[in-house]
């Protein structure tokens, strides 16, 4: 059985990584399935190296060293060179497809909040207008009083995730995108 098109060292860390490539265009692209060849994970070298990142702590002072193997014919004089660019200049692409998407994503964050906020306040306005629908009882009063100011907070919650909790993905992704894009790659012919 030969191996696998795409293979991260098992001693691999935060550090140092060492990636077996079939072939160069593997760095980037998956490689198709096909688990009679070897080939288990449909994932390219660069989203299994992510996917070590996310798994360990990164320490920022010590620079990422990334190993790649490569068959012999495909390892020439310049191809350190070529990947290191090449790298570079996909980190840079999704690093700037991350940040295209913080943008939209502060603009509906926006947008939301203030529909949410408009909700909320017309919420709370019909929930004090309640008390002045004197020919409900008490308790329907107090059911659709509650049930306003609780509509209202609900409608605000998606905008508020937003706010709070949906930027961090991203902003974690920049990071390890930031840890590869200034790897120092080394290339081993196999």
């Amino acid at each position: 059985m030969q191996p696998p098109p795409v293979q991260l060292s098992e001693e691999s860390d935060c550090h140092a990584m060492t990636l077996s490539l079939a072939e160069a265009r593997y760095l980037f692209e998956a490689p198709a399935l096909d688990p009679m060849a070897g080939s288990h994970l449909g994932q390219s070298g660069v989203d299994m190296v992510l996917q070590r990142l996310k798994r360990q702590k990164l320490p920022r002072e010590t620079p990422l060293a990334l190993s790649i193997r490569l068959p012999t014919a495909q390892a020439g004089a310049d191809s350190e060179a070529q990947l290191q660019a090449a790298l570079s200049a996909y980190t840079a692409a999704q690093i700037a497809s991350e940040e295209d998407g913080l943008k939209l994503l502060r603009r509906e964050t926006g947008q939301s909040l203030r529909v949410g906020g408009l909700f909320l306040a017309v919420c709370l306005t019909l929930s004090a207008l309640v008390d002045l629908f004197t020919f409900l009882p008490p308790f329907a009063q107090t059911l659709l009083r509650e049930s306003l100011v609780i509509a209202g907070w609900v409608g605000l919650w998606h905008p508020l995730d937003l706010l709070l909790y949906s930027w961090w993905p991203a902003r974690f992704r920049i990071g390890l995108l930031n840890r590869l894009k200034t790897a120092r790659v080394q290339l081993q012919p196999d």
